[in-house]
């Protein structure tokens, strides 16, 4: 299994992923095995629970011919999920998210990343961070739901989605702060193609994945940790 950095193809010692990670946010699997990802991350995570593990605290994405819990099984479609953080209405979502593709979709599917920190600094350009810090998450039922930005001393920690599920407003009304976040997000959403064995580890409380559409059996498991 080979561990490189996003976009320059330089390829990165085990030793040193945790790192790399805080400082880039992502780093790319190719050539991984679901044996090697799981030990790679034990070494230095704790994986975490998810509703719809398999086994050892595994989740498998690939469609399913129904969906039992609504909307929170859209991931198991082949339709398009928008960037998001993972587990982000969850009280403390893990830190660490990983993905290794088993075997890519006939046509589409194409993972989707936004640097989260990225966005916030551009956000900054035309907000101050008292404005920033009033956007939250709201679930489409109408509960209110944990800030956008968390504002840390020497760090903001990021948790976003906009489906149906939960959408990010401003307590003060600012809808056009809204409006440039979506607008950010779309723009700097680069898609990464991912063939059977390949996959991406991102540190989710700054880093947003999704999905494009697919046609096809497309499979990939997720490994989280905190």
């Amino acid at each position: 299994m080979l561990l490189v950095e996003a976009g320059c193809e330089v390829e990165v010692s085990p030793d040193l992923l945790p790192v790399t990670l805080a400082r880039d946010g992502v780093v790319l699997i190719q050539q991984g095995s679901v044996a090697e990802v799981r030990a790679l991350l034990d070494h230095w995570t704790v994986p975490v629970d998810h509703p719809h593990q398999v086994a050892d605290k595994l989740t498998v994405i690939a469609p399913r011919l129904r969906a039992n819990d609504g909307e929170n099984e859209a991931g198991f479609t082949d339709l398009p999920l928008s960037p998001h953080t993972d587990r982000s209405l969850h009280t403390q979502p893990p830190s660490v998210l990983a993905t290794l593709m088993l075997a890519p979709a006939r046509a589409g599917g194409s993972a989707t990343l936004v640097d989260g920190g990225r966005v916030l600094t551009l956000v900054r350009r035309q907000a101050e961070d008292s404005a920033i810090a009033r956007l939250r998450l709201r679930t489409t039922t109408g509960q209110p739901g944990p800030p956008v930005v968390e504002f840390i001393p020497g760090y903001a920690r990021i948790r976003y989605r906009d489906d149906r599920i939960a959408r990010p407003y401003s307590t003060d009304g600012h809808t056009d702060l809204v409006a440039d976040l979506r607008r950010l997000i779309s723009e700097t959403a680069r898609s990464l193609h991912l063939s059977a064995g390949d996959g991406y580890l991102v540190h989710n409380h700054r880093f947003l994945h999704g999905r494009t559409a697919f046609t096809g059996d497309r499979s990939l498991v997720r490994f989280a940790s905190i």
